[in-house]
């Protein structure tokens, strides 16, 4: 019997603001169907949907982690931004999940 999984993936691409048509570029290139090889035979990948955000962490939920430099999201804020690392504030600092104390309760 097959099931259909849901599989979401976030990449981050770096452009200048004068680089607006950037996104709608890559935007198309996403959108393609894949097939991919796999030890089972060939799977199709079946594109769904995508969105673009401009991150901004002035307004929104979001910033660098402060030890290792990705970005990240505060999950223990409000708007926490789906895609992004989880992270948190500890000690008046935003680290990713992977920089903060192994029992922060958003550590990984």
């Amino acid at each position: 019997m097959k099931k259909t999984v849901l599989v979401n993936i976030s990449y981050y691409v770096e452009i200048d603001d004068s680089e607006n048509e950037l996104s709608q570029k890559i935007q198309r290139k996403l959108c393609e169907n894949r097939t991919l090889e796999s030890d089972d035979g060939n799977v199709f990948l079946k594109w769904n949907q995508s969105s673009f955000k401009v991150l901004n962490p002035q307004i929104m939920n979001c910033g660098r982690c402060s030890n290792c430099g990705c970005w990240t999201t505060d999950m223990e804020k409000h708007n926490a931004i789906f895609g992004l690392d989880k992270g948190a504030v500890h000690n008046n600092i935003l680290l990713c999940d992977e920089c903060l104390p192994p029992d922060h309760r958003w550590a990984f």
